[in-house]
């Protein structure tokens, strides 16, 4: 059964700068017996979260203020620096398409390596699968992905990136393709990987979205929740494929 169990969770980044790192800071650190204890900067604050299936959870809050590093670490892009995290289920994060593309493959063996980072075995079936979607024609199959129109580019990471159904989905303010004669196909599926995930986390500046689409809202500023907002259950709705990340 889907859950996601987050009990005061922190992650902290390490801040890096020539002052710090340098080579003539760091001989004198030694020399002086300075302190070479790392500098940090806590991103997300002694956070609690309990979500179970039917959970359709937003994440609201100015820029900085944590949404995108709270859903990278849920999905175990980051590892939190303390607290208890429990996942259960299949995670499909569309946290940025980009993520673990070569431009310099071709794009069957970009497809291939994509499903391979998402615990997926690229068989013959599920790589001819993704490739109809697309729509591309089969030579380009064999192309490497930087002869690609930015339209098509994000055909082939959409179809790939969306193959699968997901338990856990999470969204971070990407809901959009390029190309406009792909965008009605990609909503349709996205919707559709919506209604029927478990639990669904969006990150989003769009309240109007977050109000549809969530039963729940929790307000971040700077990496601590300010607020957890109750709302009632959404009800089916056409979702706007508008912003675009690579």
């Amino acid at each position: 059964m889907a859950r996601i169990h987050l009990r005061d969770v922190c992650l902290d980044y390490p801040l890096y700068g020539a002052y710090d790192f340098s080579l003539k800071r760091r001989l004198l650190g030694r020399l002086f017996r300075q302190s070479s204890e790392m500098r940090t900067i806590r991103a997300i604050d002694s956070i609690s979260i309990e979500a179970k299936a039917g959970a359709r959870i937003g994440l609201a809050g100015p820029n900085g203020s944590g949404k995108s590093t709270l859903l990278r670490l849920i999905a175990g892009v980051f590892p939190a620096t303390s607290g208890k995290v429990e996942i259960s289920g299949n995670i499909v994060p569309l946290l940025g398409l980009g993520a673990g593309v070569n431009l310099d493959f071709v794009a069957a063996d970009n497809i291939s390596l994509l499903l391979r980072i998402s615990g997926r075995k690229p068989t013959p079936a599920i790589l001819e699968e993704i490739w109809a979607f697309t729509e591309l024609e089969e030579r380009m199959q064999r192309l490497p992905l930087r002869m690609f129109s930015s339209g098509m580019l994000m055909r082939v990471l959409f179809a790939t990136a969306t193959a699968f159904p997901a338990d856990i989905l999470l969204l971070d303010e990407w809901l959009s393709v390029v190309d406009e004669n792909f965008s009605a196909k990609a909503e349709q599926r996205l919707r559709k990987m919506v209604e029927t995930a478990a639990i669904v986390i969006i990150a989003s500046h769009d309240h109007a979205l977050l109000r549809r689409t969530c039963n729940s809202i929790i307000n971040l500023d700077h990496g601590l929740i300010a607020s957890t907002v109750a709302l009632d259950a959404p009800v089916p709705h056409h979702l706007e494929l508008r912003e675009i990340s690579a």
